[in-house]
C-alpha cells in the first residue's frame, strides 16, 4: 500500500492490478504514479497494490500554462476549459471558475485567489470530495491537517488487503511517528531518506540512528539520493513481497528503475552501522544491502514469522469452524496439534525453517490443566520449537596452496 495526500478519489483506499489502472486515476507526474511504477516494475509483480488516501482539507492550484485547454474533474464531473485566449494566469482562473459554475458542481467550493491561483475545498468541512487535473498545465498543492498516523488508521479500517506499505512523506518527524505506530501491528513499513547524515558516523540525530536506537523491528530505512522521487523502498517491496515467505532474503537484490548509489567504504559502513539499507554496485551488480529492519533484524525473518503466525491462526480457526466439535480431550488436542505440525512442515518446505532438528510440538495433558480453563473451554499451554533456516550473507574461505 502506498499512502499519499491526494484528492483523486473519495474512498480511503483503492486497489489496482496494473500501472495502467493507476494511470487512469493519477497523472504520470504524481508521486502515486512514481511509487506504483516501482511496485509494478520489478521482475516479480504483485497481483495488486493499494493506494491509500490521506484526507486533504483543501487544494491550492496554480495555473502555469495558458496555451491550450485545462481539464479538471470535480467529484467525478469533468470540465474542460479553453484558456488559450487568456491574457495571463489570473484571467485563465476566471475562465476556469466560470466553467466550474456553469457545470453546477455540488459539494465543492471554488475560490479565486486573484493571483493566478485558486483553491478547491469541500462545501462542508471534513466531507470527502475528489478533485484532479490532467497534464502539467497546473500545479497542485495539498493542504492536510490529518496526521499520517491517523491516515494510516483510517485506511486500515477501510482496506486490509495489504501487508507492507510505504508513504509519500519522507519527513523524519512523520517517519518516526509512523514507525512507532507500526511497531504494534502485524505489518511492515518501508521508507527511504536522501539525508547524507545517515552516511556519517558523526551524526547521531538522523532518522536511521533514531529508529535504530528505538530498536524497531517493523520499519526498514533505505538511503538513496533520489528518495523523494524514486521511492526505492517501493521497488524493493514490490519485488520481494510476491516471493513465498521463507524462500528469499532481501539482500543481494537488483531493483529495476532505481539508480545505483556510489558510496565510499566509510559512508557504506556508517549506514550499515545504523541499520540503514543501501543500493550499491558490488562486483559489477547493483544489489540491496543489508536487508534489515531498523533494529538490525532481517526483513525476511519478520515477514516469515508473520506468515507462520498467520497460517497457524487460519489453520486452527478453520478446524474450529469446520468441525462439528473439537472435544476437550486428548483426541481433540491432537486435531490442534496436527494443524500446527502441518504449518511447520510447510515452513520447512518453503525454506523458512530448518529440517534438522525437526520442529517439536508439545501439547499438555488436558487433565492437568486448570479446571477453570476447561470450564471456559480455553486450551492453552501448547508450545512448539523450531529453528530458522536463515540465509547465507557472507562466506569466508581460508585455504593453503602448496607446490
Amino acid at each position: 500500500m502506498f499512502l499519499a495526500s491526494h484528492t483523486n478519489f473519495t474512498e480511503r483506499a483503492r486497489a489496482y492490478a496494473s500501472i495502467t489502472e493507476v494511470g487512469a486515476d493519477f497523472g504520470s507526474e504524481s508521486s502515486v504514479y512514481a511509487a506504483a511504477s516501482q511496485f509494478f516494475g520489478q521482475d516479480l509483480v504483485p497481483q495488486q497494490i493499494v493506494i491509500g488516501r490521506r484526507a486533504v482539507d483543501s487544494v491550492d492550484v496554480a495555473v502555469n500554462d495558458t496555451s491550450g485547454t485545462i481539464t479538471n474533474s470535480y467529484n467525478g464531473t469533468e470540465v474542460v476549459t479553453d484558456v488559450s485566449g487568456a491574457a495571463d494566469a489570473t484571467a485563465a482562473v476566471g475562465l476556469i471558475e466560470s466553467d466550474f459554475t456553469a457545470a453546477s458542481i455540488t459539494g465543492i467550493d471554488f475560490t479565486d485567489n486573484l493571483d493566478g491561483t485558486y483553491s478547491i475545498s469541500p462545501t462542508v468541512a471534513g466531507e470527502d470530495y475528489s478533485f484532479s487535473t490532467e497534464g502539467t498545465a497546473q500545479t497542485l498543492t495539498y493542504n492536510s491537517s490529518e496526521t499520517w498516523v491517523d491516515a494510516l488508521d483510517e485506511v486500515s479500517l477501510y482496506n486490509t488487503e495489504w501487508y507492507a506499505f510505504t508513504a509519500e512523506t519522507h519527513d523524519p518527524v512523520d517517519v518516526a511517528y509512523l514507525a512507532a505506530a507500526v511497531e504494534a501491528r502485524k505489518i511492515v513499513y518501508g521508507t527511504s531518506t536522501s539525508s547524507t547524515d545517515v552516511l556519517s558516523a558523526a551524526s547521531t540525530a538522523d532518522i536511521g540512528q533514531q529508529l535504530y536506537d528505538l530498536g524497531y523491528d517493523r520499519t526498514f530505512v533505505m538511503y538513496h539520493p533520489d528518495a523523494d522521487t524514486a521511492y526505492p523502498e517501493a521497488a524493493w517491496i514490490g519485488g520481494q513481497l510476491p516471493e513465498q515467505p521463507g524462500s528469499n532474503t532481501w539482500k543481494f537484490k537488483s531493483l529495476s528503475g532505481v539508480a545505483v548509489t556510489p558510496l565510499s567504504a566509510t559512508q557504506s559502513n556508517a549506514a550499515k552501522d545504523k541499520k540503514v539499507n543501501t543500493y550499491e554496485r558490488v562486483g559489477g551488480v547493483g544489489i540491496t544491502s543489508e536487508g534489515v529492519m531498523a533494529s538490525g533484524e532481517f526483513i525476511d525473518v519478520i515477514v516469515f514469522l508473520d506468515w507462520l503466525e498467520a497460517r497457524m491462526r487460519e489453520g486452527i480457526f478453520f478446524r474450529l469452524v469446520n468441525t462439528k466439535k473439537i472435544p476437550f480431550t486428548a483426541q481433540g488436542t491432537t486435531v490442534v496439534e496436527a494443524e500446527i505440525r502441518r504449518v511447520l512442515s510447510e515452513g520447512i518446505a518453503n525454506g523458512g525453517l530448518a529440517p534438522n532438528p525437526q520442529p517439536t510440538v508439545n501439547v499438555p495433558n488436558v487433565l492437568s490443566l486448570d479446571p477453570n480453563l476447561r470450564a471456559t473451554r480455553t486450551l492453552e499451554g501448547i508450545t512448539f520449537e523450531a529453528r530458522l533456516a536463515g540465509a547465507v550473507h557472507y562466506v569466508k574461505v581460508r585455504g593453503t596452496v602448496n607446490i
